[in-house]
């Protein structure tokens, strides 16, 4: 078995039990992906047609409002990566996905999720699991910039990503936190001298 549907089932195996047979039969509609630094998942206004489970690499969601960049989430190896709105509704995406280094991915497909909803049980229960938990992290951003001061949300998104730095823009950080790329640098003087 692939090492990266071994990881997969692990982590999925965290949310709930799998079965035999929906591994099996997950593991038939899997499609493993070595990916380019800089390659886009998906485009506005396409559909997202796949979503992905990112083995290795970076990856980070972004639109632009009102002419400007906003970066809108980011995913890290072991993570699901899917623009959920666009994918398990397909309708246009609002959002661009862009791997920001080489990556490693399985795909599945929308008509093979559909299929495997129908077929069992605990696709649909994980289905929920992971929105309820992607829902609940929107949340906690939301919250964040109401309770955390910009140093606050530097400092967590650092304890959560600590090699952020090494592979995302500045201004793609800065634009995460709600604050200008010479915030950010000021910031990390402040910080760096304390």
């Amino acid at each position: 078995m692939n090492a990266m549907i071994v990881e997969l089932f692990k982590v999925l195996s965290a949310i709930h039990p799998l079965s035999k047979n929906f591994k099996r039969a997950l593991e038939r509609e899997l499609l493993p992906l070595s990916l380019p630094k800089h390659h886009m998942l998906l485009a506005v206004p396409d559909i997202s047609r796949y979503a992905y489970f990112l083995s290795s690499g970076f990856a980070m969601a972004f639109a632009f409002v009102h002419g400007k960049k906003v970066t809108e989430a980011f995913w890290m190896p072991g993570q699901i990566l899917v623009a959920s709105s666009s994918f398990f509704e397909q309708v246009p995406s609002a959002e661009y996905i862009q791997l920001m280094d080489k990556s490693e991915l399985l795909c599945i497909s929308y008509d093979s999720v559909q299929k495997l909803f129908s077929l069992y049980p605990e696709a649909t229960h994980l289905y929920r699991i992971i929105m309820n938990r992607q829902y609940g992290q929107s949340r906690m951003r939301v919250q964040d910039f109401r309770r955390l001061s910009a140093q606050e949300r530097l400092e967590k998104l650092i304890s959560i990503i600590p090699d952020i730095e090494q592979t995302i823009p500045q201004e793609s950080i800065a634009s995460y936190l709600g604050i200008t790329p010479q915030s950010l640098s000021r910031l990390k003087r402040k910080k760096g001298a304390s």
